[in-house]
C-alpha cells in the first residue's frame, strides 16, 4: 500500500507505447479511482486517457460503430462493464494491446463461486496481448483467488489449483537458498542436497547468478509476480503521525 502502483503502471504503459509494442490500452479500475488514474497518467507520463462511462458510450452509440474503437487509450470503471452487458461485449469486440486492472484483489474466484468481475476481466485478458494486474493485498480473499489471478496472467502455467497449493509448500525450502545465494553466503550441505535433487541444476558448476535464475524459473509465480515493499525500496519519506483530538 502506498508504493505507487499506478505510477509503476504508468511507466510500464509509457515504455510499451514508446517502443511500439502497444498502441491500444484499456485500464479498468473501481469507479472511485477513475479521475485519480486520469490525473496520474497525464501528470506522470503525459498520456491523455479518455474516461468511458455510460453517458459517453450512449453518445458514441448515436454515431454508429463500437464506442471502444473511438479512442486508443481508454479508462473505464469495472462497474460499467459488469452492470452493462452491452458495454462488455463492445469492449470484448475491440482490439486491445494491453489490459490494466487496478484493485485486482476484488476479482473473487473460488471453486464454488466466480464473481462477475473476475469473469469479465478473464474474458478481456484473453483478448489482450498483455495484462497487468495491480493489488497491494493479493491474498486478501485467500489462495484460491490468488491462484485465479495468476491463471489470468498465464493460464498454461496455472491450470490446476491443487497443484498450485502443493507447489506453495515447497517454496519454504527454496526461499532460504535463494536468500543465501543473493547475500553471497555459502550453502549448507542440506541445501546443496536439495539442489542436487532438482533437475538440470548443478550447484557445483553454476555461479550464484545462474543458480538464482534457475531457482526463479522453478518458483511458481517467480516470473509473473513483482512484489515491492518499503523495506526493499529507498527514497520514501518517513511516515509521521499527526494526532488530532476528536
Amino acid at each position: 500500500v502506498g508504493l505507487g502502483k499506478a505510477i509503476e503502471a504508468a511507466l510500464i504503459i509509457h515504455q510499451q507505447i514508446k517502443t511500439g509494442k502497444v498502441s491500444r490500452v484499456l485500464i479498468a479500475v473501481p469507479d472511485s479511482l477513475l479521475h485519480q488514474w486520469l490525473v496520474e497518467m497525464l501528470r506522470r507520463v503525459n498520456l491523455a486517457f479518455s474516461i468511458f462511462d455510460e453517458s459517453r458510450c450512449e453518445a458514441l452509440d448515436e454515431e454508429g460503430g463500437n464506442p471502444f474503437d473511438n479512442d486508443q487509450l481508454v479508462l473505464c470503471s469495472l462497474d460499467l462493464l459488469s452492470q452493462h452487458p452491452k458495454r462488455l461485449q463492445q469492449a470484448l469486440a475491440a482490439d486491445w494491446d494491453m489490459l490494466v486492472v487496478d484493485e485486482a484483489h476484488h476479482l473473487e474466484w473460488t471453486l464454488d463461486h466466480v464473481s462477475r468481475e473476475y469473469e469479465l476481466v478473464e474474458a478481456l485478458a484473453n483478448k489482450a496481448e498483455g495484462v497487468l494486474l495491480l493489488t497491494a493485498t493479493p491474498e486478501q480473499l485467500g489462495p484460491e483467488s490468488h491462484f485465479a489471478r495468476l491463471r489470468i496472467l498465464d493460464p498454461n502455467r496455472y491450470s490446476d489449483l491443487s497443484s498450485f497449493l502443493d507447489e506453495n509448500e515447497s517454496y519454504a525450502d527454496v526461499a532460504p537458498i535463494a536468500t543465501a545465494l543473493h547475500e553471497g553466503r555459502p550453502l549448507t550441505s542440506n541445501q546443496r542436497s536439495f539442489l542436487a535433487a532438482m533437475p538440470d541444476i548443478d550447484a557445483e558448476e553454476m555461479d550464484e547468478i545462474t543458480l538464482l535464475s534457475a531457482l526463479l524459473d522453478r518458483h511458481g509465480p517467480g516470473r509473473v509476480v513483482f512484489r515491492n515493499t518499503r523495506a526493499n525500496m529507498s527514497g520514501f519519506p518517513k511516515r509521521v503521525a499527526y494526532l488530532l483530538p476528536l
